[in-house]
């Protein structure tokens, strides 16, 4: 399939989930909430490699594993990719997703990114938030740019790269807009832990509901269960409960 058919297909999937989840085609997406209306168990664990999530379909089941050593913003973009795996892609089980730089991504892994662009960074947004005098090809300002990552909660090279992609800027001012991002957040009075790694070990829908409904069912052993509590801080043996939301 070629790229311009690709990304007119991931147009209109992009358009149709936003509209069957309740979004106009400006707003941004909360990923934590859509994750549990969508019912995904979402776990994030620290990872320390260039892999960022990985997405898993078993009948009713659906998960996301996410590394918590990216960026909050970065997070959000991979959430989106997994939640593309998970219920657009046919056919899907299970895959592993790397980073934007890997030379391991295949063709439905560069359909999710394409996917999870236009969801996190809808363009009629992205317009919306741009003064008419910076409405031409490399005009927008550092200051815009924020803005726009700070409303849209996504990383900066998703930003940079989708203003790229709707003829903005080019590669040169790509380039320049990569440097001192955490420096410049705070000069221009923005909270910086969209830039930063976070959520570590948080998790996402009803881990401990599954983890018993597998041990009632008998498919996972009375040691098995203990262990998959007290990932989350539950410490069955003892009856204390460390888990901190």
């Amino acid at each position: 399939m070629n790229t311009k058919y690709s990304e007119l297909i991931m147009k209109k999937e992009a358009s149709k989930f936003r509209s069957d989840h309740g979004l106009d085609t400006k707003c941004p997406i909360n990923t934590k909430n859509m994750l549990m209306n969508l019912k995904v168990l979402t776990i994030f664990r620290p990872i320390q490699s260039d892999f960022s999530g990985m997405a898993i379909k078993c009948n009713d089941l659906k998960f996301i594993l996410i590394n918590s050593k990216h960026s909050i913003g970065r997070q959000n973009y991979s959430i989106l990719h997994e939640i593309y795996h998970l219920f657009i892609q046919k056919d899907f089980n299970t895959m592993i997703c790397y980073s934007e730089s890997s030379n391991k991504k295949n063709a439905s892994d560069r359909d999710a990114e394409l996917f999870a662009s236009l969801i996190l960074l809808p363009e009629e947004g992205i317009l919306d938030k741009i003064p008419k005098q910076e409405l031409s090809k490399n005009k927008i300002t550092l200051p815009t740019i924020y803005e726009i990552e700070q409303y849209f909660m996504c990383s900066r090279i998703a930003l940079l790269n989708r203003l790229k992609n709707m003829d903005l800027i080019d590669d040169n001012k790509r380039n320049e807009y990569k440097e001192n991002i955490v420096k410049n957040a705070k000069l221009y009075g923005y909270d910086d832990s969209l830039y930063k790694e976070g959520n570590e070990n948080l998790i996402i829908g009803d881990y401990a509901k599954l983890a018993h409904s597998l041990f009632d069912k008998e498919i996972i052993s009375e040691s098995h269960f203990i262990d998959l509590m007290h990932d989350i801080g539950i410490d069955i043996e003892s009856g204390e409960n460390n888990f901190k939301e």
